[in-house]
Formats: structure tokens, sequence, C-alpha cells
């Protein structure tokens, strides 16, 4: 039995919001940018090409998100509670000191900001689409920008701790591309990278890593090209009922209930700039 695996599914069952309302452009940017994305930046380590510990930064930025519903959107809880529900190998000792270097890393990228508060130490999140030259302090993007509403499934499946930063990263990429009632997409090269700025060996791995896990089906479709008017075959996936965007609410901000579940944004070769 994994006990940091069970630990971290009943830490998750214990989270009640509906989702994490993460910023679009953190992973998507805007027609005519060619700056990366900061989902882009992430999964790289700083000053290199590579992506070593990707899946913990990411991983670790969107449950601190989830779980600092409220102003002044900060926390207290330890860092064996982050290595417990992202399921890490001995959350106590070895999980715990992971996710305090990976704690330190997302405040040198501007990403939130820790304090000393007596014998534990606060963290206090930035928004999420800045860098440490521009960070500002955390509001939600509700009325404000366009964002997706990343499901507690990703935590309470197990995803968030199991999943590479390829394949954390191509989930985010499914999710900007369905709707909740619209599950299938695909992706051409040209509109993948001019979008999404991810390496195509990191889309490979990360869409063969959601399929393994169940996440997506696959289905070679053949149609004509509109511009070439040539059969072409693509790959269109279909992103699991349980791990779909959930439907919209009302802004959570509205309500006192914390939960929150914007429509998401239609999917197509262009994505819109609608707001939700």
């Amino acid at each position: 039995m994994n006990i940091a695996r069970d630990e971290g599914h009943s830490l998750a069952e214990g989270v009640l919001r509906d989702s994490c309302p993460l910023r679009r452009s953190f992973v998507e940017r805007a027609e005519g940018v060619s700056e990366p994305t900061p989902l882009a930046r992430l999964l790289r380590t700083q000053g290199d090409a590579g992506g070593k510990g990707a899946g913990l930064r990411v991983s670790l930025l969107l449950s601190l998100i989830w779980l600092c519903a409220k102003e002044p959107y900060t926390t207290t809880r330890v860092a064996a509670y982050w290595a417990e529900l992202l399921g890490r190998a001995d959350p106590r000792e070895e999980g715990a000191r992971a996710i305090r270097d990976c704690l330190h890393e997302l405040r040198e990228r501007g990403l939130i900001r820790l304090a000393a508060r007596g014998t534990r130490v606060e963290i206090a999140l930035n928004v999420e689409t800045a860098n440490a030259d521009q960070s500002r302090p955390y509001v939600p993007p509700y009325e404000r920008e366009p964002y997706l509403p990343i499901p507690r499934v990703f935590w309470t499946s197990g995803l968030a701790g199991q999943l590479s930063g390829a394949g954390i990263a191509m989930y985010l990429v499914a999710l900007a591309m369905t709707r909740h009632n619209d599950p299938e997409f695909f992706l051409s090269g040209e509109f993948f990278e001019e979008r999404f700025g991810i390496s195509r060996s990191s889309r490979k791995r990360g869409l063969a890593e959601l399929t393994r896990q169940g996440v997506l089906t696959v289905q070679s479709v053949e149609s004509v090209d509109l511009v070439t008017f040539r059969n072409v075959r693509r790959n269109v996936y279909t992103i699991g009922s349980a791990f779909m965007q959930p439907a919209p609410k009302e802004n959570p901000l509205a309500e006192s209930s914390s939960k929150e579940s914007p429509e998401p944004e239609k999917k197509g070769k262009v994505a819109s700039s609608a707001w939700w």
C-alpha cells in the first residue's frame, strides 16, 4: 500500500473547492506573441533548457492556487502537507525537502512570496502569469481575465502527483482546447507552436502519458484539408468525461460558497478571446 498516495487522496478529497481557476494566459499566448508562456517557462530549469522537477513545480503552483481560495490568498500549511497531497514518497522527510526546495524556486521565479510566521512559513500567492521582474499580489481572475477551471479530479485521482511536467502541460492544453460539453480536439503542429510554445517532444510525451493514464483517448481520422483540398489524417483526442472542465456556474465571489466553474473557451483552430 502506498501510504503517501492514500494520505494524499484523503487530503484532496477533503478540499471541497470544485476547481482551480488558472488564468488562460498561463497556458496559452495571444496571437502574435512570441514570448514563452509562464507554463513553458516553468517547464524549464532556470537558466537551462532542461525540465528537471517541472512536474512538481507546476503541480505545486496549481495546488497553491486551488487551496488559497480566499483573501489574502495565503497559507501556512507545512511542506509535509503538500508532499502528502501530491503523493510524494516519504512526505515527512525527502518529500518535504523537495517541496521546500520547490517553494524557494517558485519564489525566485516571482510566483509566490515566503515570510516567517512564528515557527511556520507563510506562503503568499502572486499572479501566476508574472515573472520575477513583474510579480504582483494574487487576485482571482473572475470577471477580469479568461481562465481555465482545473477540475478537482486532477488531485483526487492522483494525477497531480503522477504526471510529468509534459503530462501536466498537455492536460492543461487539452482543457484549453475543449469545453465541458465538447471533449474533442486536434492539434496541428503550426497552431500548437504558435499558441502554446511547448516543444514538440514535450507534446508527444505528454499526449502519450495522458493516453496511458486514461485521461485521453485518440482516434486517427481522415478529413479534407480546406486549404489544399487533400485528404489528410490527423489524431483526434477526446478527454475523458471525468477529467473535463466542470460545467459553468455563477461567479463564486458573488456567493458565500468558494466553488466555481466558468464556461471555458470554445475549442477550434484559433482560440477566441472570450472572457469567462
